[in-house]
C-alpha cells in the first residue's frame, strides 16, 4: 500500500463508519465498514475492531475523523450520543496524531471530490463545478440541522464550520405562527432545526394536527397528497428551508452555489422542485435579483462525511 493511506471515519450519534483513503487506489474512501454504537462500549473499541478485521492493528495510519460535535480539544462529545472521542487515546492506536473537523465541514469539503452529474437540479441555473473562485453553502437535515460553507481562499476552497441550525426561528406564514406557537405552549425553545429536521416533521404534524402523533418521520414524507396534514407540514418545511437558504446565501456570501443534503433532502426532492422554496429564498427585498442566480441542487450521495474527510487528508 502506498505511504499515504490513511483512515477517515464518519462519527454519528448511533453508529460509525470507517473507511480507508490515499494508497495507490487514490482518495476515494474504500474498505467501508459500519459499526453501531450500541455495540460497542468506546469508541476505540469500534476503530481496534475494524483495524484487526483488516489485519491493520499494527499499523501506523494518519487519520482523519468527522464528528457530530464541536472538533475542539483533545475530548470531543458527540452531540446525542454516550461516546466520546479522545484524539490521545486514537493516537495510541494509530501511532499517529489524528485530525478532527466536524461533519458539516466535511460535508462542505465533500463537494471537491463528487462531479457535477452527482448534483440534482431543483432552482436557478444548473449547478456547476465546485472550484476555487467560488463561494457555496451546504444545508443538511437529517436528525438534526447542519450547515456549512465552502468559501475561495486565494487558490483554495476552506470548509467554514456553523451553528447556523440554531439560528431563532422567525415564523411567517399562518402554519408557522401555529407551529411556533405550539412549541411555546409545549415549552421548546425554537431554532430553525426544530423544524427543518427529521424530529421537526412529526413536531410540526403534532402541531397542525392538534396533537395527533406519528411514529416515522417517513410517516410523513410518505403521506403527502394523501393526508392533508402531512402535506402542509411538508409544504411548511420545504418554504421554510428556502427562507433559511437565502439567509444563509446572504451571511455567507455563497453566491455560486446552494446545496442540500441529508436523508430529509433526498426523501423530498419532488417537493422541494415546488415554487414555494424559491419565492422564500428570493424574499430579500434588496437581492432579489441576485439570489434568483444562485443554482440550488440536491446533492444525491449518502457518504459526503467520509468523502470529505478524504478530502481533508487529501488537502492536508
Amino acid at each position: 500500500m502506498g505511504q499515504d493511506l490513511a483512515l477517515v471515519a464518519d462519527i454519528g450519534r448511533q453508529s460509525v463508519r470507517f473507511g480507508l483513503t490515499g494508497g495507490e487506489a487514490g482518495l476515494a474512501p474504500r474498505d467501508v465498514r459500519k459499526f453501531m454504537t450500541a455495540e460497542h462500549p468506546t469508541f476505540t473499541s469500534a476503530l481496534v475492531a475494524y483495524l484487526g478485521g483488516l489485519g491493520l492493528q499494527d499499523a501506523r495510519l494518519p487519520s482523519v475523523l468527522a464528528v457530530a460535535g464541536a472538533a475542539r480539544g483533545d475530548l470531543i462529545n458527540l452531540t446525542g450520543s454516550r461516546w466520546y472521542i479522545s484524539l490521545s487515546g486514537v493516537e495510541a492506536v494509530l501511532r499517529v496524531r489524528p485530525r478532527a473537523l466536524n461533519e458539516c465541514a466535511a460535508n462542505a469539503l465533500a463537494l471537491t471530490m463528487l462531479p457535477v452529474s452527482a448534483f440534482a437540479q431543483l432552482h436557478g441555473p444548473a449547478p456547476r463545478a465546485v472550484a476555487p473562485g467560488g463561494n457555496y453553502v451546504v444545508i443538511g437535515s437529517g436528525t438534526g440541522l447542519g450547515v456549512a460553507a465552502l468559501v475561495s481562499a486565494g487558490d483554495k476552497l476552506v470548509p467554514v464550520q456553523s451553528e447556523a441550525g440554531h439560528m431563532a426561528f422567525a415564523p411567517t406564514t399562518p402554519d408557522e405562527k401555529a407551529f411556533a406557537q405550539y412549541c411555546t405552549a409545549k415549552g421548546i425553545q425554537l431554532d430553525v432545526e426544530v423544524l427543518l429536521s427529521a424530529p421537526g416533521l412529526l413536531l410540526a404534524y403534532e402541531a397542525l394536527s392538534g396533537g395527533k402523533k406519528l411514529a416515522k418521520p417517513e410517516d410523513v414524507t410518505r403521506g403527502v397528497g394523501r393526508d392533508p396534514v402531512c402535506t402542509a407540514v411538508v409544504r411548511m418545511f420545504v418554504e421554510h428551508l428556502g427562507a433559511f437558504a437565502g439567509d444563509l446565501v446572504l451571511a455567507f456570501g455563497a453566491w455560486d452555489g446552494v446545496f442540500l443534503g441529508g436523508a430529509i433532502g433526498r426523501a423530498l426532492q419532488p417537493q422541494l422542485v415546488d415554487q414555494g422554496f424559491r419565492r422564500r429564498m428570493l424574499d430579500k427585498a434588496a437581492f432579489r435579483r441576485q439570489l434568483g442566480e444562485v443554482p440550488v441542487a440536491l446533492i444525491n450521495r449518502n457518504d459526503l462525511e467520509l468523502l470529505g474527510a478524504a478530502a481533508a487528508h487529501g488537502n492536508a
